[in-house]
């Protein structure tokens, strides 16, 4: 007789939401470690199996969404907590600062806090540039923090991504027994709109790679593809489609749906999701146009040398 083994810590799934992603640069991005071995300073993240294809991770993503969802939730300058709804999307960080300064608690306990640490129910894919890179090359140089003029023999070239640069997005949410279904879902929503267009701009309010507030990294997803597959089925048929799902696949699956909006992707595969939510930053936009006052010289690219 062959007994059933079952350990505590394996994570009873029901619930896998496949989501699948266009996203498109609207403006030139330093998706680069300064790690590796380049004439340049700071050379691209480049596909480990083809170097002509560039490399977004699947962590560079994961924490611009759990930054941006974090403020929606919170607002500006909060700091995570264990029981905010961007932990239980993301999971635990290694150290919380409302823990760490929290005199009243001992070592014993914050150790057995962090016992509790749960991982992450969201897999992110890395993803690799649908074309060869197209890259530019900019110059930066180091500002002396105390006087705020260019730092001496300070000067850095760093490689850059084109614009309209194109990569496949791949997200999976695990949903566990005992998980709150509902707000997992509205968490993965409300970060995943982060990428999409919003009514002032073309792109979406989630940037990445290096410089954002310099204007490098806009972006936005153009379409979404979303599948959802019921484990606990009795009849074990989206447990076969998930088995036979083509996970391996890059890009979308052309026989499925694409979607505009990710509420109605998940809406379309039967999943429930509210229109909106609250937004907690405190902020506000101008928008002007500026006129030269006195000519301004703007040197050519180096795209070509």
């Amino acid at each position: 007789m062959i007994e059933k083994l079952q350990r505590a810590d394996h994570r009873r799934i029901i619930k896998r939401i496949i989501i699948r992603g266009s996203l498109i640069l609207n403006t030139p991005t330093c998706l680069g470690s300064g790690d590796a071995d380049s004439p340049t300073d700071m050379p691209l993240l480049r596909d480990s199996l083809d170097d002509k294809y560039a490399l977004l991770t699947g962590s560079s993503i994961a924490g611009a969404l759990r930054n941006y969802l974090r403020e929606r939730n919170k607002g500006y300058g909060k700091s995570d907590r264990r029981i905010d709804i961007a932990a239980k999307l993301f999971g635990d960080l290694f150290a919380y600062e409302n823990e760490k300064n929290d005199k009243s608690l001992s070592e014993e306990a914050k150790i057995k806090l962090r016992e509790q640490d749960t991982q992450s129910s969201l897999i992110i894919d890395d993803a690799i540039s649908t074309k060869p890179i197209q890259s530019e090359l900019r110059d930066g140089v180091k500002i002396n923090s105390i006087t705020r003029t260019a730092a001496d023999k300070a000067k850095y070239d760093l490689e850059l991504l084109q614009a309209g640069t194109e990569f496949s997005l791949s997200f999976e949410l695990l949903i566990e027994k005992n998980d709150n279904e509902q707000q997992l879902i509205k968490a993965l929503a409300l970060a995943l709109q982060g990428l999409e267009p919003n009514n002032s701009s073309k792109s979406g309010e989630i940037y990445l790679g290096m410089k954002k507030r310099r204007g490098f990294g806009c972006c936005h997803v153009k379409e979404w593809q979303v599948w959802n597959f019921n484990l606990e089925d009795t009849d074990a048929n989206d447990r076969i489609l998930w088995l036979n799902f083509e996970h391996w696949r890059a890009g979308f699956i052309p026989i499925f749906n694409v979607y505009t909006s990710i509420t109605e992707g998940l809406k379309k595969a039967g999943i429930l999701v509210a229109e909106s939510w609250e937004d907690q930053r405190d902020r506000f936009t101008i928008q002007a146009t500026f006129k030269l006052a006195s000519p301004l010289l703007i040197r050519s690219g180096q795209a070509e040398t």
